[in-house]
């Protein structure tokens, strides 16, 4: 099989690459934006040259929100996705996978009911709202040249190799193993998902193959407070934790998950727990300072 990974230097991105890179018989091509900087007006024209009709891309690259969220960002990303676009319907690849995000969902506006694939889109922040407008250009893209195409949307995802040390599992263990203070907004029991990067892998690979086409939310559809990962660090992982609070700066909000579509598009895949995914990820950072 013809692969190409954009954004394979990314935390993402650079998984799925390795991953996709075990099997000899696949032919796997890596690309990170200092090879094609896809915010380049002309890059379009270099990666016209690697992508093929029966690629199959799995399209990683995107400016993080953890990088600002403002009118700057959200026209970057969209440069980006609009030279992809360029290529793609010129080219006209086989299946393109591509990394939306849960947050086209709104990050603090209350859902009654779980948030399935026909929830109302209701995105409050520019990276939201970029990330939608992506989707609605590509979706047409691919209508036109009849590509496949599946579009992931995520919640939060966590494990060694993500160097944002965001707010959530990453980033509470790794200022526990350094021994700094963790500090939660209000009483840290909002509702979230967090899904662990090997899972993703193994999901990328399942939907290589399979005949699902559309949208997916990729989520367990089990839920945790970030108490739970304060928990998880000091009781299974037995770390010492200095934790404090500070007073929200937005109305709490829970966010629950149907998990209904991606069961039956991956014939109910397995996901790791919070508690296993931690385990794992404090290992492999171990590992990685002896």
């Amino acid at each position: 099989m013809n692969y190409i990974v954009i954004g394979s230097s990314g935390f993402i991105g650079n998984k799925v690459y390795a991953s996709l890179k075990i099997d000899p018989n696949n032919n796997v091509v890596g690309i990170s934006s200092n090879q094609v900087d896809l915010s380049n007006k002309d890059s379009f024209k270099k990666l016209n040259s690697i992508v093929k009709a029966d690629s199959i891309i799995i399209m990683c690259a995107g400016v993080k929100k953890q990088l600002g969220d403002n009118i700057d960002i959200f026209e970057k990303n969209l440069i980006i996705l609009n030279n992809f676009i360029r290529v793609i319907l010129h080219v006209r690849p086989k299946k393109i996978i591509f990394f939306s995000s849960a947050s086209v969902y709104g990050e603090d506006v209350l859902h009654i009911n779980k948030i399935d694939e026909n929830t109302l889109i209701d995105s409050r922040s520019y990276y939201g709202m970029g990330k939608y407008m992506s989707e609605l250009l590509l979706t047409k893209a691919c209508q036109e040249i009849k590509t496949e195409l599946i579009i992931l949307r995520p919640p939060l995802i966590y494990g060694d190799g993500d160097l944002s040390f965001g707010y959530g599992p990453t980033g509470f263990l790794r200022k526990a193993l350094d021994g700094n203070e963790i500090e939660m907004w209000g009483d840290g029991t909002e509702l979230r998902e967090f899904i662990y990067i090997n899972d993703v892998v193994d999901i990328i690979k399942k939907l290589i193959n399979s005949e699902f086409n559309g949208v997916l939310n990729l989520v367990s559809g089990i839920s945790y407070n970030y108490l739970d990962i304060i928990r998880i660090i000091r009781d299974t992982l037995n770390l010492d934790l200095k934790v404090s609070s500070r007073i929200r700066s937005k109305e709490k909000v829970d966010h629950v998950f149907s998990n209904e579509r991606i069961n039956n598009a991956t014939n109910n895949f397995c996901f790791t727990s919070l508690e296993s995914g931690i385990r794992l990820m404090h290992e492999s950072m171990c590992l990685k300072n002896t």
